[in-house]
């Protein structure tokens, strides 16, 4: 009987600590992690991740008006041979991983057909793990002309509960690359924290005002 528990107890433990079907996975992070497992995970590929900004104060405290909408952190390596900036973005309470951004960046002597050629290779990758969807375009004219002028190019994907969006952006003086990992139970997770962190941030904040109304 003792083994039949200690057997029990093992399953639920893996079965806690198991990713959901839906975690967007980069690399060997993916969504869910915590900020120590991200960390870590960096670490043992020689990347440092560092604490970038928001989530708590620099004096250590964790009140409400001390949080912020997310906590991130942030890393520099190499991908597809180019210079890449990675973005962590975790939820304020509970910190798990809910976003991450890669930006692959082009030198200025690269050409257009440079960035034309390295979306497209990424592109085909993101087709193989996720479904395309329609090609998103620019919410205001203004964005629009300016995306012209910027030579923006976007694309998504979905899978499972993920989001993926990928745009180019090309300029005379080289371009980017930038992809963007979304869980969206997640997100919608740390969106309900921050509102809530806000909540108790205007109650301390506003005394008696509230009865003056």
């Amino acid at each position: 009987m003792p083994n039949r528990v200690s057997w029990f107890l093992t399953l639920l433990l893996l079965l806690v600590n198991l990713p959901t079907a839906d975690a967007f996975i980069f690399d060997t992070w993916r969504s869910g992690m915590n900020i120590d497992k991200v960390v870590a995970t960096g670490k043992d590929k020689g990347i440092a991740i560092e604490f970038l900004g928001g989530g708590f104060s620099l004096f250590g405290r964790n009140e409400p008006d001390e949080l912020a909408v997310n906590i991130e952190y942030h890393g520099n390596t190499k991908l597809m041979g180019y210079d890449a900036k990675l973005l962590f973005i975790f939820a304020p309470e509970s910190r798990v991983l809910h976003s991450v951004r890669v930006s692959l960046v082009l030198p200025f002597s690269s050409d257009k057909a440079d960035i034309d050629v390295l979306s497209e290779a990424l592109a085909r990758q993101l087709d193989a793990k996720y479904k395309p969807q329609e090609e998103p375009g620019a919410e205001s004219l203004f964005d629009q002309l300016a995306d012209k002028v910027r030579q923006v190019h976007r694309r998504n994907w979905k899978g499972g509960g993920d989001t993926v969006t990928m745009e180019s952006n090309w300029k005379i003086f080289g371009g980017e690359v930038v992809i963007n990992y979304v869980d969206d139970k997640l997100s919608e997770r740390a969106v309900v924290e921050d509102r809530r962190i806000r909540q108790k941030r205007l109650e301390k904040s506003s005394g008696d005002d509230r009865r003056k109304f």
